[in-house]
């Protein structure tokens, strides 16, 4: 493979501002190496964003450049296995494409032989903003197409208000609502249960890295393209604890214009956590 590729640098338009778990950069420019004019490589960009779209692949806009000349290819960062960017990038003829998978971007040869090089972080290989992810997530973005409603309560809840939690939430559900939640306390794993029974759309945003695995309640809608798993931790903080709950609401909280708060608790975290926000948001 050429020995630009093994420094090649990135410049992209993050979906919302996160990085996809698992990603494809793909280019369709200069076919097998050769350069060809600026006019053809634009029209083979439009070529490869209308089979993109055909076939429902997710993508936003990737330009990868070489620091050390002037040259650069546009192409996309697209969510796709491997071997669909193997196959993508043969279609193009391209000599490789760029595989990221958990912050770490691999260099994979289109040739028979599937030549594999790792080559760093993408944080450290893209540039501004796209080097500083909001969070990292899993699942379909276009999730936050629409308003989510932030859902927060604490772990100690008064009956009347846990109903009224219970009673929001089927709302949502018929509503065909959008829900945002840790879904850590006791009343926010019920109220979760009741969105993954019913149908609503839900946004679990854990106190630690994306979890390899789903609990079995979340596999139907994780399979009905309803559920979305963001987290604005790094990928390696395995374990929650007080301090990531409270940044993990914090950033809820933030990250939404629309707030559900069954309850908090006097001197609880959570009542921490909200007055930091209310605080912050007067004039």
């Amino acid at each position: 493979m050429n020995p630009a590729y093994h420094h090649a640098r990135f410049r992209a338009q993050l979906p919302h501002g996160g990085l996809p778990e698992s990603f494809a950069v793909i280019t369709a420019c200069n076919p097998e190496g050769k350069t060809i004019s600026d006019e053809a490589n634009a029209e083979r960009t439009r070529q490869f964003e209308t089979q993109l779209r055909k076939l429902g692949l997710i993508h936003f806009p990737v330009t990868g450049y070489d620091p050390q000349s002037d040259h650069s290819e546009p192409g996309f960062g697209v969510l796709c296995d491997e071997a669909t960017a193997h196959g993508i990038g043969n279609g193009y003829l391209q000599e490789a494409v760029f595989q990221v998978r958990r912050n770490q971007v691999t260099l994979i040869s289109c040739r028979q032989e599937c030549e594999q090089v790792p080559l760093g972080k993408w944080t450290d290989m893209a540039t501004a903003p796209a080097s500083r992810p909001r969070f990292h997530f899993r699942g379909p973005v276009s999730l936050l197409e629409n308003p989510a409603t932030a859902f927060l309560c604490s772990t100690q809840c008064p009956a009347d208000k846990i109903l009224k939690a219970y009673e929001w939430a089927r709302l949502q559900c018929d509503e065909g609502g959008t829900v945002i939640s840790g879904f850590h306390t006791p009343v926010e794993k019920d109220v979760l249960a009741i969105l993954a029974r019913r149908g609503a759309n839900i946004i679990w945003v854990p106190a630690r890295d994306l979890p390899k695995t789903l609990p079995k309640e979340l596999m139907p809608p994780w399979e009905e393209q309803r559920l979305m798993i963001l987290s604005p931790f790094d990928y390696g903080e395995s374990r929650p604890s007080r301090a990531t709950c409270s940044r993990r609401n914090r950033f809820i909280l933030e990250f939404t214009s629309q707030h559900f708060i069954a309850h908090v608790s006097e001197n609880s975290a959570l009542a921490a956590d909200t007055s930091q926000l209310f605080i912050k948001a007067k004039p």
